[in-house]
């Protein structure tokens, strides 16, 4: 089942869910279709599952380190940084999988929609709750507006994993990075400013 997992989640990744077949994940696994089946019973299922796989992953390199950090704005910085690093030693290519999923499954199935809306909203709970810390430690000022921030923060890093693909230029991510940390950085009190 795990590697059943990691090679679906390749080639999901790499070609879409809807251009991935059965077949192609099968032949991935040295294993007949019917033998896949047993372990999934529809692709449907098969893709929740890897969803659940990708989300479980980024859940813990992307919003774990947002329970334990002091000031938001580092782990926000590191994201991006991380983020660069990945995509520059691949190329820039297939994005990031849970964005992938909600650009093409959003209108054509409830099911990965849901799946997707409710982890960039856990997400973006993570990140509110961070802020909202750093703001009643004196870090922030009370012009934050942690959910407003946390939204922004999230979209700035999706829509940057987009441009770098397309662009094939993970210094989108740097740049984007900057100006999460500077959407932060307006709200950061006089006594915390560096």
């Amino acid at each position: 089942r795990p590697r059943i997992l990691c090679e679906a989640e390749h080639l999901m990744h790499l070609k879409g869910y809807r251009a991935t077949s059965l077949e192609d994940i099968a032949r991935a696994c040295s294993m007949t279709k019917a033998n896949l089946l047993h372990h999934f019973e529809s692709k449907e299922a098969l893709g929740l599952a890897v969803l659940d796989y990708k989300i479980q992953a980024t859940r813990c390199g992307c919003l774990d380190p947002l329970g334990s950090c002091s000031d938001p704005a580092e782990a926000v910085a590191a994201l991006f940084e991380q983020a660069a690093k990945f995509y520059k030693g691949n190329g820039c290519r297939a994005g990031c999988f849970i964005g992938n999923v909600a650009s093409e499954m959003s209108d054509v199935s409830e099911r990965f929609r849901e799946k997707v809306s409710a982890f960039f909203d856990e997400w973006t709970g993570r990140l509110e709750a961070a802020l909202r810390r750093a703001r009643e430690a004196g870090i922030y000022k009370g012009s934050l507006r942690p959910r407003a921030s946390a939204e922004a923060v999230l979209a700035l890093y999706e829509g940057s994993l987009l441009l770098a693909r397309a662009h094939r230029d993970p210094d989108v991510l740097r740049r984007a990075g900057r100006e999460a940390a500077a959407l932060l950085a307006v709200h950061r009190s006089e006594l915390r400013s560096p």
